[in-house]
């Protein structure tokens, strides 16, 4: 009598799967300040003191062309930096090297989660807009930018601990969609994400 092999093939968790443990990891956001503002394009700058790796700066600006340029810093280095052209991310990089993998982690929760302390949506909602602009657009604009932010550094967080370039697309994805629409949502006024 023959017996049949069997593999267990291991599961590839899945894009919520990560998106979930990141979202729910603790981390601690000190010192939270933001700054937004919609005249003459969007900039945003949101700095906080992540308690495992220090100092965290997201910066980012578009110009009303949809061109611009936007960064994540722990410390004085540069970890994911992207350009835009036409509201579109045509180049971008991320550099997690220096870290260890409980620190990558840590930063990539904060990004998530950084986006819905009061210090953000207090900011948002109080962004001047020029009297004969469209807040609404400005609002998407800022959105768009944060998610993105979002998107490329959940994306190769994804790729050092998962490896799976559609896992990994889809996470970023997914990123990109839960911070841009909460962001556009606290922007326009909005009591709830």
């Amino acid at each position: 009598m023959f017996a049949l092999a069997t593999t267990t093939t291991p599961t590839t968790p899945s894009a919520y799967d990560l998106l979930a443990r990141l979202e729910a990891m603790p981390v601690v956001l000190e010192e939270v300040a933001a700054v937004v503002d919609l005249n003459d394009g969007v900039d945003l700058e949101v700095n906080f003191n992540l308690s495992s790796v220090g100092a965290v700066t997201i910066a980012a600006h578009e110009d009303d062309d949809g061109s611009g340029h936007g960064l994540v810093l722990v410390g004085a280095a540069v970890v994911a930096e992207f350009e835009l052209a036409g509201d579109t991310v045509v180049w971008e990089t991320v550099d997690l090297a220096g870290f260890r993998p409980e620190q990558v982690e840590a930063v990539a929760a904060s990004i998530l989660q950084v986006w819905r302390e009061d210090e953000v949506a207090e900011a948002l909602a109080a962004a001047p807009t020029e009297p004969t602009e469209d807040r609404s657009l400005k609002c998407t604009a800022a959105a768009g930018i944060a998610g993105a932010t979002a998107g490329i550094l959940i994306g190769a967080t994804c790729g050092i601990f998962i490896k799976n370039p559609v896992t990994c697309g889809k996470a970023g994805g997914s990123a990109y969609g839960a911070v841009s629409h909460y962001i556009s949502n606290k922007c326009n006024g909005a009591q709830n994400g």
